[in-house]
């Protein structure tokens, strides 16, 4: 993901208010420290703003419109004159609804994209070379197709987590899930891949299978815990 699409999905996340206190915290301090990113929130709101705006204009127009003709429309019309004007509005209220569906209910590939948790990779020593010190160059750059052969050479937990990543950032959603699942139960990384999981089959439409998964880490203790629980509200 590009570093604006990220943004945009950071920004939608708090307009939606589902960033965590620790999320939140740090979003609002960005805004006052780095003048760049509160310009792209600033210039995020105006565009966000003015299409809401455009629309909210155009129905109320329309409506007003069809209401100036109706009354218009002499008595002695037919009464087929006055079903056309009444298809009018409906179909201006059918439009008003879906506008604000649109824009009120993120679909559910919209949801995956704005949970899905950033990543930015294990630690790179300078002093000494590990076999994933090259992997994790090759992740922190999104030289996707580097990292993949690189940790396709590693058999742990750690290589199948990342794996997942990288096969996610490549589109490879059905390798992710296989890289993912490769992970064992007691393993650090467990959670995060159920987690991911759940937000690929969410993304994909297996809304069942996803919510299972969520369910579980609802329950856990651990940091899904509450971003499961607001997933689980969104998709009832």
């Amino acid at each position: 993901m590009m570093r604006e699409e990220e943004h945009i999905d950071l920004f939608e996340r708090y307009r939606n208010n589902e960033l965590s206190d620790t999320e939140l915290r740090d979003f609002e301090a960005r805004l006052v420290y780095d003048s760049e990113f509160k310009s792209e929130f600033e210039a995020y709101e105006n565009v966000e703003n003015g299409i809401k705006t455009h629309f909210r204009t155009e129905l109320k127009s329309k409506l007003q419109e069809v209401d100036r003709e109706m009354d218009d429309i002499p008595k002695k019309k037919s009464i087929v004159s006055l079903l056309a004007w009444t298809s009018s509005i409906a179909a201006a209220i059918v439009i008003g609804v879906f506008i604000f569906q649109h824009f009120s209910q993120p679909s559910y590939e919209q949801l995956a994209q704005n949970y899905w948790p950033y990543e930015e990779g294990l630690p790179v020593k300078m002093s000494a070379s590990s076999k994933y010190d090259e992997a994790m160059n090759a992740y922190k750059l999104e030289d996707w197709d580097k990292a993949e052969n690189l940790l396709s050479e590693i058999e742990s937990d750690t290589a199948y987590y990342f794996l997942g990543e990288t096969t996610y950032k490549k589109g490879e959603e059905e390798k992710s899930i296989a890289h993912f699942l490769n992970i064992e139960k007691n393993s650090v990384y467990y959670q995060k891949a159920q987690f991911r999981i759940a937000l690929i089959l969410l993304k994909k439409g297996d809304k069942t299978k996803a919510t299972e998964i969520l369910n579980f880490l609802s329950e856990q203790n651990s940091i899904f815990s509450e971003s499961a629980q607001k997933i689980l509200e969104k998709i009832k």
